[in-house]
């Protein structure tokens, strides 16, 4: 949602009329819907994240259950091996999403809406036919700019899209933290896949199997020292 507001309004703006007139008539001038300095990359990267761990979840989760009664490839020591370092990578990944969210989040800049009125009254007085500009103090986040202008006097046109937009962005900043929480869980539960599971042999020693030629279906068992 994030970014395809972004790519939705990169290029659109909406009537601004100035409220710090001394009683005069208001000047409406046209703003860019977005700053001229916003960071992309937390969404992005938060996006990436969600694609790579629903994949991820999707295929581990699509081999349990086709393999479950036999256990050919999910019992193999390659196979949990492999699934641990992949959570391992992943859990990192949606962290790394999420520190980076909550940094842009405390760092990003306000909404001054003196200024914007101070640009907005220099390009009337101007005689050009130049009526748009486009905020550029600062540098925000999609979460802060929307919901800056949510309660800005001089956007009252597009409040309610900022509104929603803002809570949108409130409510994907908070399901981070248990997508964190699920993808380390993740991890935790593959390095115990790791470290404690596998086949047992008739003495319940825990015994290291290595899946060889997967496409015919071979497998051999060592005893692990």
């Amino acid at each position: 949602m994030t970014y395809s507001f972004i790519e939705d309004n990169r290029k659109s703006g909406f009537m601004f009329e100035t409220t710090e007139m001394d009683g005069d008539q208001p000047v409406a001038v046209v703003m860019a819907a977005l700053p001229r300095m916003l960071y992309h990359a937390p969404a992005k990267l938060a996006l990436v994240a969600a694609v790579i761990s629903i994949f991820l979840s999707a295929a581990h989760l699509a081999l349990v259950i086709v393999d479950w009664k036999l256990g050919k490839r999910i019992q193999t020591y390659a196979f949990r091996r492999n699934i641990m370092f992949l959570h391992i990578t992943n859990s990192i990944l949606v962290l790394f999403a999420l520190v980076s969210i909550y940094v842009t989040h405390k760092s990003a800049s306000h909404f001054r809406d003196g200024y914007a009125n101070l640009r907005a009254s220099r390009i009337s007085d101007n005689s050009n036919d130049n009526n748009f500009f486009r905020y550029n103090i600062g540098t925000f986040d999609l979460e802060t700019w929307s919901c800056d202008l949510k309660d800005v006097r001089g956007a009252a046109m597009v409040q309610e899209d900022y509104g929603k937009q803002c809570n949108i962005e409130v409510a994907g900043r908070a399901i981070m933290i248990p997508f964190v929480v699920l993808a380390w869980l993740a991890a935790g539960i593959g390095i115990w896949g790791l470290v404690g599971g596998g086949r047992r042999g008739p003495d319940g020693e825990r015994i290291k199997t290595e899946e060889v030629g997967v496409e015919m279906g071979k497998m051999n068992a060592t005893d692990e020292d």
